[in-house]
Protein backbone atom coordinates (compact mmCIF):
# COMPACT_ATOMS: atom_id res chain seq x y z
CA UNK A 1 0.00 0.00 0.00
CA UNK A 2 1.32 3.46 -0.44
CA UNK A 3 2.24 5.87 1.69
CA UNK A 4 1.01 9.23 1.64
CA UNK A 5 3.11 11.69 0.64
CA UNK A 6 3.12 15.69 2.23
CA UNK A 7 0.51 16.83 -0.56
CA UNK A 8 -1.94 13.89 0.58
CA UNK A 9 -1.55 14.28 4.34
CA UNK A 10 -4.46 17.06 5.03
CA UNK A 11 -6.73 14.77 2.51
CA UNK A 12 -5.88 11.87 5.01
CA UNK A 13 -6.22 13.67 8.22
CA UNK A 14 -8.38 16.21 8.30
CA UNK A 15 -10.97 16.11 5.68
CA UNK A 16 -11.36 12.08 5.52
CA UNK A 17 -11.60 12.77 9.67
CA UNK A 18 -8.77 9.90 10.49
CA UNK A 19 -6.89 10.79 13.74
CA UNK A 20 -4.82 9.15 15.29
CA UNK A 21 -6.00 6.46 17.96
CA UNK A 22 -4.40 6.87 21.25
CA UNK A 23 -5.60 3.58 23.90
CA UNK A 24 -9.27 2.49 22.28
CA UNK A 25 -10.74 3.30 18.64
CA UNK A 26 -12.65 6.29 19.98
CA UNK A 27 -15.72 7.21 17.60
CA UNK A 28 -16.90 5.69 14.29
CA UNK A 29 -15.02 5.70 11.85
CA UNK A 30 -15.59 5.74 7.73
CA UNK A 31 -13.34 3.03 5.60
CA UNK A 32 -11.53 4.65 2.72
CA UNK A 33 -11.41 2.16 -0.21
CA UNK A 34 -9.51 2.12 -3.30
CA UNK A 35 -12.06 1.47 -6.68
CA UNK A 36 -9.37 2.15 -9.08
CA UNK A 37 -5.59 2.91 -9.39
CA UNK A 38 -3.64 4.26 -12.33
CA UNK A 39 -6.62 4.71 -14.63
CA UNK A 40 -7.19 6.95 -17.52
CA UNK A 41 -10.32 8.51 -16.96
CA UNK A 42 -13.96 7.04 -15.40
CA UNK A 43 -17.65 7.64 -15.74
CA UNK A 44 -18.78 9.74 -12.40
CA UNK A 45 -22.03 11.03 -12.04
CA UNK A 46 -23.91 12.41 -9.17
CA UNK A 47 -27.68 11.93 -8.89
CA UNK A 48 -28.18 15.02 -7.11
CA UNK A 49 -26.47 18.21 -5.37
CA UNK A 50 -22.95 18.41 -4.38
CA UNK A 51 -19.45 19.83 -3.06
CA UNK A 52 -16.18 19.59 -4.17
CA UNK A 53 -13.17 20.48 -2.07
CA UNK A 54 -9.27 20.75 -2.67
CA UNK A 55 -8.07 18.49 0.23
CA UNK A 56 -4.30 20.04 -0.38
CA UNK A 57 -5.63 23.17 1.08
CA UNK A 58 -9.03 22.30 2.12
CA UNK A 59 -10.64 24.69 0.01
CA UNK A 60 -14.08 24.82 -1.88
CA UNK A 61 -13.77 24.35 -5.66
CA UNK A 62 -17.41 24.58 -6.76
CA UNK A 63 -20.97 23.18 -5.62
CA UNK A 64 -23.83 22.73 -7.31
CA UNK A 65 -27.54 21.91 -6.42
CA UNK A 66 -27.73 19.59 -9.70
CA UNK A 67 -27.02 16.22 -10.83
CA UNK A 68 -23.62 15.78 -12.99
CA UNK A 69 -22.37 13.49 -15.53
CA UNK A 70 -18.86 13.63 -17.27
CA UNK A 71 -16.10 11.20 -17.58
CA UNK A 72 -13.28 12.52 -15.16
CA UNK A 73 -9.57 12.10 -16.05
CA UNK A 74 -6.02 14.18 -15.56
CA UNK A 75 -5.15 16.80 -17.40
CA UNK A 76 -1.67 18.68 -18.09
CA UNK A 77 -3.09 21.55 -15.94
CA UNK A 78 -5.47 19.50 -13.42
CA UNK A 79 -8.58 17.41 -13.26
CA UNK A 80 -11.10 17.76 -15.47
CA UNK A 81 -15.24 16.37 -14.32
CA UNK A 82 -17.12 17.95 -17.88
CA UNK A 83 -15.28 21.62 -16.03
CA UNK A 84 -11.42 21.75 -16.16
CA UNK A 85 -9.99 22.45 -12.69
CA UNK A 86 -6.97 24.40 -13.31
CA UNK A 87 -4.01 23.73 -10.89
CA UNK A 88 -6.63 21.40 -8.54
CA UNK A 89 -5.02 17.73 -8.59
CA UNK A 90 -6.95 15.90 -6.27
CA UNK A 91 -10.38 16.65 -5.59
CA UNK A 92 -12.91 15.13 -3.10
CA UNK A 93 -16.64 15.27 -4.29
CA UNK A 94 -18.85 15.42 -1.12
CA UNK A 95 -22.52 14.45 -2.03
CA UNK A 96 -25.35 16.38 -0.08
CA UNK A 97 -27.86 14.47 1.95
CA UNK A 98 -30.04 12.12 -0.59
CA UNK A 99 -27.16 11.86 -3.29
CA UNK A 100 -25.10 9.11 -4.06
CA UNK A 101 -22.55 9.12 -6.14
CA UNK A 102 -22.10 6.45 -9.08
CA UNK A 103 -18.57 5.63 -10.72
CA UNK A 104 -18.67 3.24 -13.94
CA UNK A 105 -22.34 2.92 -13.17
CA UNK A 106 -22.25 1.56 -9.86
CA UNK A 107 -23.73 3.66 -7.04
CA UNK A 108 -21.63 4.44 -3.42
CA UNK A 109 -22.54 5.54 -0.32
CA UNK A 110 -20.15 8.14 1.02
CA UNK A 111 -18.06 10.88 -0.77
CA UNK A 112 -14.83 9.83 -3.66
CA UNK A 113 -12.07 11.36 -3.54
CA UNK A 114 -9.96 11.54 -7.10
CA UNK A 115 -6.18 11.99 -7.00
CA UNK A 116 -4.10 12.73 -10.42
CA UNK A 117 -1.02 10.59 -10.20
CA UNK A 118 1.14 12.31 -13.41
CA UNK A 119 -0.86 11.64 -16.16
CA UNK A 120 -3.19 8.92 -14.60
CA UNK A 121 -6.02 9.47 -12.00
CA UNK A 122 -6.99 7.00 -8.41
CA UNK A 123 -10.64 6.67 -7.29
CA UNK A 124 -11.18 6.44 -3.87
CA UNK A 125 -14.31 5.94 -1.71
CA UNK A 126 -15.11 6.83 1.73
CA UNK A 127 -17.46 5.24 2.87
CA UNK A 128 -19.05 4.54 6.79
CA UNK A 129 -18.28 1.23 7.79
CA UNK A 130 -21.78 -0.09 8.12
CA UNK A 131 -22.16 0.26 4.88
CA UNK A 132 -18.85 -1.43 3.34
CA UNK A 133 -19.40 -4.67 5.92
CA UNK A 134 -22.83 -4.91 4.12
CA UNK A 135 -21.52 -4.67 0.95
CA UNK A 136 -18.65 -7.20 1.40
CA UNK A 137 -20.60 -10.19 3.20
CA UNK A 138 -23.66 -9.66 1.21
CA UNK A 139 -22.15 -12.12 -1.37
CA UNK A 140 -20.09 -14.46 1.25
CA UNK A 141 -23.54 -15.56 2.74
CA UNK A 142 -26.38 -15.45 0.62
CA UNK A 143 -27.55 -18.71 2.36
CA UNK A 144 -29.28 -18.16 5.83
CA UNK A 145 -27.40 -19.05 8.88
CA UNK A 146 -28.34 -19.15 12.56
CA UNK A 147 -28.94 -15.28 13.35
CA UNK A 148 -26.17 -15.74 16.68
CA UNK A 149 -23.40 -16.85 13.66
CA UNK A 150 -23.91 -14.13 11.59
CA UNK A 151 -24.11 -11.52 14.28
CA UNK A 152 -20.51 -13.25 15.48
CA UNK A 153 -19.39 -12.88 11.97
CA UNK A 154 -20.83 -9.01 11.64
CA UNK A 155 -18.87 -8.62 14.77
CA UNK A 156 -15.72 -10.14 13.19
CA UNK A 157 -15.78 -8.42 10.08
CA UNK A 158 -16.26 -4.80 11.44
CA UNK A 159 -13.40 -5.68 13.77
CA UNK A 160 -11.01 -6.57 10.76
CA UNK A 161 -12.33 -3.42 9.39
CA UNK A 162 -11.19 -1.09 11.93
CA UNK A 163 -7.91 -3.46 11.70
CA UNK A 164 -7.45 -1.66 8.39
CA UNK A 165 -8.17 1.78 9.64
CA UNK A 166 -5.95 2.13 12.04
CA UNK A 167 -3.14 -0.15 10.71
CA UNK A 168 -3.32 2.11 7.55
CA UNK A 169 -4.26 5.67 8.79
CA UNK A 170 -1.22 7.48 6.85
CA UNK A 171 -2.08 5.45 3.82
CA UNK A 172 -3.81 6.86 0.75
CA UNK A 173 -6.32 4.05 1.37
CA UNK A 174 -6.98 1.80 3.69
CA UNK A 175 -8.01 -1.40 1.62
CA UNK A 176 -8.59 -2.17 -1.84
CA UNK A 177 -12.11 -3.27 -3.17
CA UNK A 178 -10.23 -6.09 -4.91
CA UNK A 179 -9.06 -7.49 -1.91
CA UNK A 180 -12.04 -7.31 -0.20
CA UNK A 181 -14.74 -7.89 -3.00
CA UNK A 182 -16.56 -4.72 -2.46
CA UNK A 183 -19.19 -3.59 -5.07
CA UNK A 184 -20.74 -0.25 -3.53
CA UNK A 185 -24.32 -0.67 -3.44
CA UNK A 186 -24.71 -2.85 -6.44
CA UNK A 187 -25.15 -5.68 -4.32
CA UNK A 188 -26.41 -5.22 -0.96
CA UNK A 189 -30.02 -6.25 0.41
CA UNK A 190 -31.65 -3.89 3.00
CA UNK A 191 -33.75 -6.83 4.22
CA UNK A 192 -31.41 -9.95 4.11
CA UNK A 193 -29.80 -11.66 6.93
CA UNK A 194 -26.65 -10.38 6.47
CA UNK A 195 -27.97 -6.61 7.09
CA UNK A 196 -29.71 -7.46 9.69
CA UNK A 197 -26.86 -9.07 11.25
CA UNK A 198 -24.85 -5.45 10.74
CA UNK A 199 -27.49 -3.66 12.17
CA UNK A 200 -27.87 -5.35 15.15
CA UNK A 201 -24.50 -5.48 15.94
CA UNK A 202 -23.91 -1.67 14.73
CA UNK A 203 -20.70 -0.43 16.33
CA UNK A 204 -19.50 -3.87 18.12
CA UNK A 205 -16.01 -4.45 17.70
CA UNK A 206 -13.59 -7.20 19.86
CA UNK A 207 -10.70 -5.61 21.01
CA UNK A 208 -7.67 -6.85 23.05
CA UNK A 209 -5.03 -5.60 24.88
CA UNK A 210 -1.49 -5.71 24.37
CA UNK A 211 1.01 -3.00 26.56
CA UNK A 212 -2.24 -0.64 27.40
CA UNK A 213 -3.17 -0.45 23.81
CA UNK A 214 -6.34 -1.99 23.51
CA UNK A 215 -6.82 -2.69 19.30
CA UNK A 216 -9.27 -4.07 16.61
CA UNK A 217 -7.36 -6.77 14.91
CA UNK A 218 -7.73 -9.16 11.61
CA UNK A 219 -10.41 -11.56 12.92
CA UNK A 220 -10.90 -14.11 10.07
CA UNK A 221 -13.10 -17.24 9.67
CA UNK A 222 -13.51 -20.13 8.40
CA UNK A 223 -16.18 -22.94 7.31
CA UNK A 224 -15.27 -25.88 9.03
CA UNK A 225 -11.51 -26.12 11.10
CA UNK A 226 -12.19 -29.96 12.05
CA UNK A 227 -11.20 -29.89 15.47
CA UNK A 228 -8.59 -26.86 15.94
CA UNK A 229 -7.78 -23.82 14.85
CA UNK A 230 -4.58 -21.92 14.58
CA UNK A 231 -3.31 -18.29 15.70
CA UNK A 232 -3.36 -15.84 12.23
CA UNK A 233 0.22 -15.36 12.72
CA UNK A 234 1.03 -19.06 12.64
CA UNK A 235 -0.75 -19.55 8.86
CA UNK A 236 -0.38 -16.10 7.05
CA UNK A 237 3.10 -15.45 9.21
CA UNK A 238 1.74 -12.04 9.52
CA UNK A 239 0.93 -10.36 13.07
CA UNK A 240 -2.22 -7.78 12.04
CA UNK A 241 -2.70 -8.12 16.27
CA UNK A 242 -4.33 -10.92 15.87
CA UNK A 243 -4.99 -12.99 19.49
CA UNK A 244 -1.62 -15.33 19.62
CA UNK A 245 -3.20 -18.78 19.96
CA UNK A 246 -5.62 -21.40 18.66
CA UNK A 247 -8.15 -23.29 20.14
CA UNK A 248 -9.69 -26.35 20.18
CA UNK A 249 -13.03 -26.93 18.71
CA UNK A 250 -14.77 -30.05 20.15
CA UNK A 251 -18.07 -29.44 18.23
CA UNK A 252 -16.21 -29.74 14.87
CA UNK A 253 -14.20 -32.54 16.42
CA UNK A 254 -17.13 -34.36 16.69
CA UNK A 255 -17.70 -34.16 12.90
CA UNK A 256 -14.49 -34.07 11.66
CA UNK A 257 -14.41 -37.19 9.59
CA UNK A 258 -17.75 -36.33 8.43
CA UNK A 259 -15.37 -33.44 6.77
CA UNK A 260 -12.60 -35.57 5.32
CA UNK A 261 -11.88 -34.77 1.41
CA UNK A 262 -8.76 -35.83 -1.12
CA UNK A 263 -7.40 -34.71 -4.32
CA UNK A 264 -4.92 -36.71 -6.74
CA UNK A 265 -2.97 -34.83 -9.28
CA UNK A 266 0.28 -36.36 -10.96
CA UNK A 267 3.25 -35.14 -10.61
CA UNK A 268 3.75 -34.12 -13.84
CA UNK A 269 0.77 -31.53 -13.78
CA UNK A 270 1.38 -30.52 -9.82
CA UNK A 271 5.26 -29.67 -11.08
CA UNK A 272 3.79 -27.51 -13.83
CA UNK A 273 1.51 -25.63 -11.71
CA UNK A 274 4.42 -24.92 -9.21
CA UNK A 275 6.60 -24.11 -11.78
CA UNK A 276 9.54 -27.03 -10.69
CA UNK A 277 11.06 -29.62 -13.38
CA UNK A 278 9.72 -32.83 -11.13
CA UNK A 279 8.50 -33.87 -7.80
CA UNK A 280 9.63 -36.33 -5.50
CA UNK A 281 9.43 -35.07 -2.16
CA UNK A 282 6.85 -32.78 -0.46
CA UNK A 283 7.34 -31.71 2.87
CA UNK A 284 5.04 -29.69 4.85
CA UNK A 285 5.48 -27.09 7.68
CA UNK A 286 3.07 -27.13 10.41
CA UNK A 287 1.49 -24.85 13.28
CA UNK A 288 2.45 -26.84 16.40
CA UNK A 289 -0.75 -26.74 17.90
CA UNK A 290 -3.29 -27.57 15.46
CA UNK A 291 -1.39 -29.57 12.99
CA UNK A 292 -2.21 -27.04 10.19
CA UNK A 293 0.00 -26.45 7.24
CA UNK A 294 1.45 -22.93 6.22
CA UNK A 295 4.07 -23.86 3.79
CA UNK A 296 5.91 -26.60 2.01
CA UNK A 297 8.62 -27.71 0.34
CA UNK A 298 8.87 -29.26 -3.02
CA UNK A 299 11.86 -31.30 -3.74
CA UNK A 300 13.72 -32.28 -6.84
CA UNK A 301 16.94 -33.83 -6.91
CA UNK A 302 18.38 -31.08 -7.71
CA UNK A 303 16.02 -28.10 -6.35
CA UNK A 304 14.16 -27.16 -3.96
CA UNK A 305 11.45 -24.81 -3.56
CA UNK A 306 9.44 -23.31 -0.41
CA UNK A 307 5.92 -22.46 -1.33
CA UNK A 308 3.30 -20.70 1.17
CA UNK A 309 -0.01 -22.57 1.83
CA UNK A 310 -2.46 -19.82 0.43
CA UNK A 311 -0.35 -19.08 -2.65
CA UNK A 312 -0.47 -23.40 -3.07
CA UNK A 313 -3.61 -23.27 -2.64
CA UNK A 314 -4.87 -21.02 -5.38
CA UNK A 315 -1.81 -22.36 -7.99
CA UNK A 316 -3.69 -25.86 -6.98
CA UNK A 317 -7.69 -24.66 -6.51
CA UNK A 318 -9.73 -24.05 -3.79
CA UNK A 319 -12.01 -26.26 -4.89
CA UNK A 320 -9.05 -29.46 -4.94
CA UNK A 321 -7.39 -28.75 -2.15
CA UNK A 322 -10.14 -27.43 0.75
CA UNK A 323 -8.13 -26.62 3.38
CA UNK A 324 -4.58 -26.81 5.02
CA UNK A 325 -5.52 -29.44 7.61
CA UNK A 326 -4.10 -32.10 5.10
CA UNK A 327 -1.17 -35.39 4.80
CA UNK A 328 0.72 -35.65 1.62
CA UNK A 329 1.73 -39.33 -0.17
CA UNK A 330 3.61 -39.94 -3.54
CA UNK A 331 2.39 -43.32 -4.93
CA UNK A 332 4.40 -44.13 -8.28
CA UNK A 333 2.98 -41.12 -10.50
CA UNK A 334 0.62 -39.19 -8.35
CA UNK A 335 0.13 -37.25 -5.44
CA UNK A 336 -2.58 -37.74 -3.02
CA UNK A 337 -4.20 -35.29 -0.61
CA UNK A 338 -5.58 -35.78 2.13
CA UNK A 339 -7.49 -33.41 4.54
CA UNK A 340 -10.32 -32.71 6.85
CA UNK A 341 -12.49 -29.37 7.25
CA UNK A 342 -12.58 -26.12 4.74
CA UNK A 343 -10.59 -22.95 4.89
CA UNK A 344 -7.76 -21.91 6.48
CA UNK A 345 -8.60 -23.35 10.34
CA UNK A 346 -7.93 -19.32 11.50
CA UNK A 347 -10.23 -17.69 13.88
CA UNK A 348 -14.23 -18.24 13.84
CA UNK A 349 -15.09 -22.02 13.06
CA UNK A 350 -18.32 -21.37 11.22
CA UNK A 351 -19.40 -24.84 11.77
CA UNK A 352 -18.63 -25.12 15.65
CA UNK A 353 -20.50 -21.74 15.56
CA UNK A 354 -23.54 -22.99 14.48
CA UNK A 355 -23.67 -26.21 16.47
CA UNK A 356 -23.17 -23.56 19.63
CA UNK A 357 -26.18 -21.05 18.28
CA UNK A 358 -27.95 -24.29 18.06
CA UNK A 359 -27.16 -25.56 21.26
CA UNK A 360 -28.47 -21.54 22.39
CA UNK A 361 -25.06 -20.23 22.65
CA UNK A 362 -25.36 -16.22 22.03
CA UNK A 363 -22.85 -14.10 19.41
CA UNK A 364 -20.39 -12.98 22.38
CA UNK A 365 -20.06 -16.69 23.88
CA UNK A 366 -19.24 -17.99 20.62
CA UNK A 367 -16.50 -14.79 19.63
CA UNK A 368 -15.20 -15.02 23.08
CA UNK A 369 -14.36 -18.72 22.39
CA UNK A 370 -12.61 -18.66 19.28
CA UNK A 371 -10.44 -15.30 19.71
CA UNK A 372 -9.61 -15.84 23.41
CA UNK A 373 -8.25 -12.55 25.80
CA UNK A 374 -10.65 -10.45 23.81
CA UNK A 375 -13.46 -8.42 24.81
CA UNK A 376 -16.62 -6.52 22.79
CA UNK A 377 -16.76 -2.81 22.77
CA UNK A 378 -18.76 -0.73 21.71
CA UNK A 379 -17.11 2.13 20.26
CA UNK A 380 -19.82 4.59 19.94
CA UNK A 381 -19.89 4.99 23.25
CA UNK A 382 -15.94 5.12 24.08
CA UNK A 383 -15.07 9.34 24.99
Amino acid sequence: MKKALSFLILLTTTIFGIENYSSVPHKPENIQVLLAKNIDEALLESKGAYTIINPHDGTKVTSSVRGKRFMIKATPYGIKWGEEFPGVHQVYIVPKEGTNLLINGIEYDGAVAVIKVKNKINIINEVDIESYLKSILTPQFQYPMENEVMAAIAIAARTTAYSHVKRNKDSFWHITADEVGYLGNAIIQPDSLVSQAIDKTKYLILVHSKKGDARPFFAAWTENSAGKTAAFHEIFRKDYWAPKMGVEAPHAALHREESKWSYSISKKDLSMLIGIDTIDEIDLFNDNFSKKTYALKVKSSNTAKDIDFVTFQNLVGKEKILSNDMLITIKNNQVIFTGYGKGYGVGLCLRSAGLMAQNGDNASKILSKFFPDTYILNISAVR
